[in-house]
């Protein structure tokens, strides 16, 4: 409830303006209460991106049991941390300073924890795509080959939902949008020999996928927060 309270604050007050202090009696709490929880305003920003990735990792069962191919798969599961960017529910998760290094420094231990599991059981459950792929004679890669365009994937998709929606970046860097991204994830995936290839329907079918798992995803939290 406190995470939940505490989006709520920064999206109304901007995360310059929020107080760590006010967030205590709009969850009706004492000051000592809310400390027990979070050591520190930093803190709590790292719980909300914690919180976010936690999200995506309870979708992404779903989309290695999709009807999508593996390649579409891979590209779905790195495309859907990105387009939560463009959707209110996710934009404070990815586009906070819960990742940055001077935030994650003055966070507690376990909050930086928290969020270093989540994050390797994302990338962790990604890779496990691509093996499932080689395992089943789908894709026709060396180990080398798969961990250097899995790096180059994660990098390229953080990349990307840092730049969305980024008041720093808007003049500097052209704004793509969703088939933009997409494109550039096909080339990346293309560089690989795969028995199902990315098709010219593939990204509809990658974005249909996705969109469902974001809508779920909010659904099942809306149904959290209503109790």
């Amino acid at each position: 409830m406190l995470i939940r309270l505490a989006e709520q604050l920064i999206r109304d007050q901007g995360l310059v303006s929020f107080r760590f202090s006010e967030l205590a009696p709009l969850a009706g709490c004492s000051a000592g209460t809310l400390y027990k929880h979070f050591s520190s305003k930093e803190d709590l920003l790292v719980a909300i991106f914690a919180r976010h990735v936690e999200q995506m990792v309870e979708r992404q069962p779903h989309f290695m049991t999709s009807q999508l191919s593996f390649a579409e798969r891979w590209v779905a599961m790195h495309l859907c941390a990105v387009v939560a960017v463009n959707r209110s529910a996710w934009t404070l998760g990815f586009n906070t300073l819960g990742g940055a290094p001077k935030v994650v420094e003055r966070a507690s231990e376990y909050r930086v924890q928290e969020l270093k599991m989540y994050l390797e059981q994302f990338y962790t459950a990604i890779l496990r795509v691509v093996e499932g792929a080689r395992i089943q004679g789908e894709l026709n890669a060396t180990d080398e080959e798969v961990k250097t365009l899995h790096a180059m994937m994660a990098c390229f998709q953080r990349g990307a939902s840092g730049v969305i929606h980024n008041p720093l970046m808007s003049n500097a860097v052209k704004q793509l949008d969703t088939r933009e991204i997409f494109s550039a994830f096909a080339i990346l995936v293309g560089t690989l020999d795969w028995q199902r290839p990315l098709q010219e329907d593939s990204y509809q079918r990658i974005i249909a996928e996705v969109e469902h798992q974001l809508s779920a995803s909010e659904e099942d939290q809306a149904m959290v927060a209503a109790f």
